[in-house]
């Protein structure tokens, strides 16, 4: 694991236009981005095919690679578990143009999330859904080039994928190559589990990391917070971890001037060794 490994995304920068993104990703030396499919930067809902050639050009002219595409779904109306069947074919259509859209800037990887059903049926059926959603995504992905970045959510988000031990079983139930697991320390450190845990339950299956701070809670720039950031990195890396770690700060307090955010947080990691 070195400085290449390290992820910076636009999640923090929506304030500013994409070129000055970019631009900003010049000036911290990051060459290796997670690419946010969300306005203004790129609306899905509106991006024809030509207006993500015109972003991707921008990528390469800045000698980016997008090594993973992680479209809006958690705040838009998406659930690939939805009950309604209109909800819940919009969300596939939605997540397939993601899927596209990966494909179209060579991204390999493409973040998806796991839905949720109502907190007031079964979790049973809610649960089934996904895994049939799942299917249709994974063999899609396939066909599109890339790997889906399954990720676990939150208490407030999902009913379905909240442990280590619920990402394991969906995955075991979806199966197949194109399906892989991730890890949101941030997030996972909620219920009181880390690195460790997802490695040990999925080895080499994570392939994946959101590697940010929290309080838990927050997604904040490294240092900012009160996770234990140094065993989650000595994890990853006595289990020979060989992916990307991912800058995901996403916190309000950063939107209007987010590059000392990522500086922060890329001279923690220099602090602990790592180098080009």
């Amino acid at each position: 694991m070195n400085m290449s490994s390290i992820v910076c995304g636009n999640f923090s920068y929506w304030l500013f236009d994409f070129d000055y993104f970019l631009g900003s990703m010049d000036k911290l030396g990051v060459d290796n981005i997670e690419l946010w499919g969300a306005g203004p930067h790129l609306y899905q809902d509106e991006c024809t095919p030509g207006m993500v050639d015109q972003i991707y050009k921008k990528i390469k002219e800045h000698n980016k690679n997008v090594i993973c595409y992680t479209p809006e779904q958690c705040m838009y109306p998406i659930n690939i578990a939805s009950r309604e069947k209109t909800v819940r074919d919009r969300s596939i259509a939605y997540m397939k143009r993601a899927l596209e859209i990966a494909n179209q800037v060579e991204a390999p990887r493409t973040l998806v999330t796991v839905g949720q059903g109502y907190r007031n049926e079964s979790i049973d059926e809610a649960w089934k859904r996904c895994v049939d959603s799942l299917h249709i995504l994974a063999d899609f992905a396939g066909k599109m080039g890339t790997t889906i970045m399954l990720e676990h959510l939150t208490a407030a988000t999902t009913n379905l994928c909240i442990t280590a031990k619920d990402l394991k079983r969906m995955m075991d139930e979806v199966g197949g190559p194109n399906l892989k697991a991730m890890v949101d320390v941030d997030m996972a450190a909620r219920v009181g589990e880390g690195a460790k845990e997802y490695l040990d339950l999925m080895g080499k299956d994570i392939c994946h990391v959101h590697f940010v701070d929290g309080m838990p809670g927050g997604h904040l720039a490294l240092g900012d917070g009160i996770l234990p950031l140094d065993k989650y990195l000595k994890d990853l890396q006595d289990f020979g971890y060989e992916g990307y770690l991912s800058l995901e700060i996403l916190s309000d307090r950063y939107h209007e001037n987010p590059e000392p955010a990522y500086a922060k947080s890329l001279g923690w990691f220099r602090a602990r060794g790592l180098s080009y």
